[in-house]
């Protein structure tokens, strides 16, 4: 992976592990309160022993004001948690952009562009919706599991029991995405710095991590792409960390510079 003459190669970008881990504890912050909710809803008004009438619909009703409930913060705390997400995002892919030319000998203020706002409600609307949809789906199998116990005759040991695995299903799935969406805001953003500054061409970095690693993005390792177009891989064109659980870098190539 050696530079042409009058090129110069730029240290590769990484996603940043503080960024993900705060969007991690954010998703499963809320994951945490949902289900501080649903056991006390729970212990009111889920039948203990055997069943009487009218109980049901009671525990209907407070589990559907419940959702309602939490549809509604959903839709209140998603943008918030997604535009913190976003910020922290584009500031600390700026600065490991910055430290990377830096290195190189160059120093590089950069400004608020239409093509980083871009990249940044991306990113933003992006991540709301997979706020809400976190919330959405465990606020979902929190519902079906508590009839399946109902209609099993009111079993609250096999409910808690079910419980415990949807709230683990939604929080691995918190964590996944916290990971994923920190992989692409990087890339998004690295992309629209890369062309504002004039920089074509980046060398695919394959990471080395996964336990299945994809062999289209084993073969890109060191190989040359167009910024614009991304590698063309698996029949579309990507760039690293693009794909879902994407891991992939890459190096800038300065052609020029200094010359």
């Amino acid at each position: 992976m050696k530079p042409q003459p009058n090129e110069i190669l730029l240290k590769a970008i990484h996603p940043n592990l503080g960024v993900e881990a705060a969007y991690r504890k954010s998703l499963k912050r809320l994951l945490r309160d949902m289900r501080r909710d649903v056991d006390a809803m729970l212990a009111q008004h889920y039948p203990q022993g055997l069943a009487q009438d009218g109980i049901a619909d009671g525990l209907q009703a407070a589990l559907s004001r419940l959702i309602r409930l939490w549809l509604a913060r959903l839709d209140k705390l998603a943008p918030h948690i997604a535009e913190t997400f976003a910020t922290q995002s584009m500031r600390h892919t700026d600065r490991a952009f910055q430290a990377a030319l830096r290195d190189a000998g160059f120093t590089v203020r950069f400004r608020h562009t239409t093509a980083t706002q871009t990249a940044f409600e991306a990113a933003l609307g992006g991540n709301v919706g997979l706020i809400r949809s976190i919330g959405q789906q465990y606020l979902s199998r929190v519902e079906n599991s508590v009839w399946r116990s109902v209609n099993a005759g009111y079993d609250m040991g096999r409910l808690a029991q079910e419980l415990r695995r949807d709230f683990g299903i939604s929080q691995r799935r918190a964590a996944f995405i916290a990971r994923d969406q920190t992989n692409k805001a990087k890339a998004a953003i690295e992309k629209a710095r890369r062309q504002e500054m004039g920089i074509t061409e980046a060398i695919w970095l394959h990471s080395h991590a996964g336990k299945e690693p994809r062999p289209s993005h084993v073969a890109a390792n060191g190989k040359r792409f167009e910024v614009a177009k991304g590698m063309y891989l698996d029949g579309k064109w990507v760039q690293p960390g693009e794909e879902i659980n994407c891991r992939c870098a890459s190096r800038s190539v300065l052609k020029g510079w200094g010359t």
